[in-house]
């Protein structure tokens, strides 16, 4: 028996086909991935579709309402896209709803697919010690874990991709200001690829805590903790992620200047400094506060539309960095733990 099983044991033969080559290892262990999760898969597949062909069908839509009404025209000026305008109260009750819940959907994707999937996925093998069966068929540590976080990530990098864009071609056809949510707001996590980088960056903290914690529920909590707050940091650095226009005038300008992102007010100190929002007390004028404060004039900080897809690509990239940063946390600690 002994002389049967050494040679066997040690045969390059034998090895390759457990995956000791690092091929059909690798491959067998992204069907048995896949296998454990197709229901899972399925029904991410089928609401995918179901989402697709509904922007689909609001986009066109929303094409023919804006033509036949005249809304591309009306609301380019802001005085004729009010509430007082029935089409575009009827726009609103009609189309604002559907997309708004649509593309908020799309915002808490990142962070369902970190709290069901990376998260539980790696907690849970964890927890039950099915990781084991993986590691005695050649297959290392850190592999186990590169295709555990894979596999959901490539999942997720195609088909968030797919809903985002269209849910952005969609938000496209709609003219400015016939919709309440403003563009820097909660349109703006819905949009171009800061969902996408956002998902993830929430896998590779799933997979993370995950790894460290060991048990699923609190892989789950220790998930949402950590990416919201990742995601609040993400936000209150999103208006210096580029730098803003800065408008001077010697009177103080309004705070609504079209559809711009307004950021901050404020004097021009004769020393150069800024003072912002300055405190003026009730029923002093403008020109009186500027007095007060010794001030040659006022600024206006801004992002215009046009600032929206650089702010939204370099969130993107820091979140991917982050994402990065996480992801190789998980396997230099799977490497330690288990050498």
């Amino acid at each position: 028996m002994r002389a049967v099983a050494d040679p066997g044991a040690s045969s390059p033969g034998v090895r390759r086909g457990t995956g000791g080559d690092g091929g059909s290892g690798t491959a067998g262990l992204v069907r048995l991935t896949l296998r454990r999760h197709r229901a899972t898969a399925w029904a991410a597949l089928g609401v995918l579709v179901a989402l697709l062909v509904t922007l689909g069908f609001l986009r066109a839509a929303i094409t023919g309402y804006v033509r036949s009404h005249g809304l591309d025209t009306a609301c380019a000026e802001e005085s004729g896209c009010g509430f007082s305008n029935d089409a575009v109260s009827t726009f609103r009750a009609d189309f604002g709803d559907p997309l708004h819940f649509i593309g908020l959907f799309v915002e808490l994707l990142p962070l369902l697919a970190g709290l069901f999937v990376a998260g539980p996925m790696i907690g849970r093998e964890m927890e039950s010690g099915t990781y084991q069966l993986a590691w005695t068929q050649s297959v290392s540590p850190g592999r186990w874990l590169a295709v555990r976080m894979a596999v959901p990530a490539v999942a997720v990098l195609a088909g968030l991709s797919l809903l985002s864009a269209a849910y952005t071609w969609t938000w496209r056809a709609v003219p400015a200001r016939t919709l309440p949510e403003e563009w820097w707001s909660r349109s703006y996590d819905m949009l171009g690829a800061v969902p996408v980088a956002h998902a993830l960056l929430a896998l590779a903290v799933g997979a993370l805590v995950g790894l460290a914690l060991k048990r699923t529920l609190a892989a789950m909590g220790g998930t949402l903790v950590t990416y919201l707050v990742l995601a609040g940091g993400l936000e209150s650095l999103r208006p210096r992620l580029t730098g803003p226009v800065t408008e001077l005038s010697p009177e103080m300008p309004g705070l609504i200047k079209g559809d711009a992102w307004i950021l901050e007010r404020g004097l021009i100190a004769r020393s150069g400094g800024r003072v912002p929002e300055p405190d003026c007390k009730v029923g002093v004028s403008p020109e009186r506060c500027a007095e007060q404060h010794d001030a040659t004039g006022w600024y206006l900080d801004y992002h215009p539309s046009s600032h929206l897809w650089t702010l939204q690509w370099t969130e993107a990239a820091i979140a991917l960095a982050l994402a990065a940063l996480a992801a190789g946390a998980a396997m230099w600690l799977i490497r330690r733990a288990y050498p």
